[in-house]
């Protein structure tokens, strides 16, 4: 994992820690003991850490039961890919609230009235108050790629008809264990194009039984190259000393003199 990293994960929680680690009682009996009410402490939650967290969590978990069952590498790869869109979306909405200018922000984070995580994106520059730092091109990387990873997820929450969803499994006899088709796998007199199998750019499976971690760790590269893109964008201003994933904390019982 690259120390760089957008969603790497901070070596400790953010914030006065210092405050919560000097945990001395009162000196002069004027306030309640800390024995008897106990200590408080306030965080404020970022839920883009929290979620990218719990990804890479199963990200890993899938990568190690691979050896073991594909069918539970799968299944959490596919809870690590749902998870990371996740992140991706309270990035984006958390963004438009501290960083956008107020007259402006509904148009992203209205949860009453949802703009769709790709138009987010695209448009969380043009909110903030100082304006979009760059140029966005739809065509360049990474967002066709972010784009496909999107409309993944987008296929098993809309899924369509029975004409859309067929998938592929390939045995070298009939008596054997069935794995998901590869392109490079179809017999010459089947008519399947490689497209319908995988999404072109990512190599991302359109079958969600399919999904191996490799798949994974495409996915998150991805998602990090996207973010450090819109970052470029907004000059900076979205991760900035770690504004994205900092989670202060203070001690507010007992109060502090």
């Amino acid at each position: 994992m690259r120390d760089e990293n957008p969603g790497s994960e901070p070596p400790r929680r953010s914030g006065p820690d210092r405050a919560v680690a000097e945990r001395e009682g009162p000196s002069n009996g004027s306030r309640a003991h800390p024995e008897a009410s106990g200590w408080v402490i306030e965080t404020v939650i970022s839920p883009f850490h929290c979620l990218y967290q719990d990804a890479l969590h199963f990200h890993t978990q899938s990568h190690l039961r691979l050896v073991r069952s594909e069918s539970e590498a799968s299944r959490l790869a596919r809870g690590a890919l749902l998870l990371y869109i996740a992140s991706a979306e309270a990035l984006v909405h958390q963004a438009a609230v501290e960083l956008g200018r107020p007259e402006l922000t509904a148009l992203i984070a209205n949860p009453g009235r949802p703009t769709s995580l790709a138009d987010a994106w695209r448009l969380l520059p043009a909110i903030v108050a100082d304006g979009p730092a760059g140029a966005f091109d739809p065509e360049l990387p990474p967002w066709p790629q972010f784009a496909e990873m999107l409309a993944l997820r987008s296929s098993w929450l809309y899924p369509g008809p029975a004409a859309q969803r067929k998938a592929y499994y390939r045995s070298p006899r009939s008596d054997a264990a069935y794995e998901p088709l590869e392109p490079h796998q179809t017999p010459s007199g089947l008519s399947i194009s490689p497209d319908s199998l995988l999404y072109p750019k990512t190599g991302l499976p359109r079958d969600p039984y399919a999904l191996r971690p490799r798949h994974l760790d495409t996915a998150r590269s991805v998602l990090d190259a996207a973010i450090e893109s819109l970052d470029r964008r907004l000059a900076g201003a979205l991760t900035r000393n770690q504004r994205h994933r900092k989670e202060p904390v203070r001690v507010v019982y007992p109060q502090q003199k």
